[in-house]
């Protein structure tokens, strides 16, 4: 195995943020008041912001637990 140089590691996460562009990753979605946006909104978002786990949200809106 080859050890990889910050720089190459910092290219790698770079290329990975930019999947995400476009979603807004600032907000958190789920019920109640400490989140930003709701369940409604999340499950209205593009496809490829939730598939890419872009946005961060709430065990909530996927159920009961």
């Amino acid at each position: 195995m080859k050890k990889l140089s910050r720089l190459t590691l910092r290219n790698i996460n770079g290329a990975i943020a930019s999947i995400c562009d476009g979603c807004p990753t600032h907000i958190k979605y789920g019920p109640g008041m400490e989140y930003t946006g709701t369940c409604e909104n999340y499950f209205a978002l593009p496809d490829y912001c939730r598939d890419k786990h872009c946005v961060r949200v709430s065990r909530s809106c996927f159920g009961d637990w």
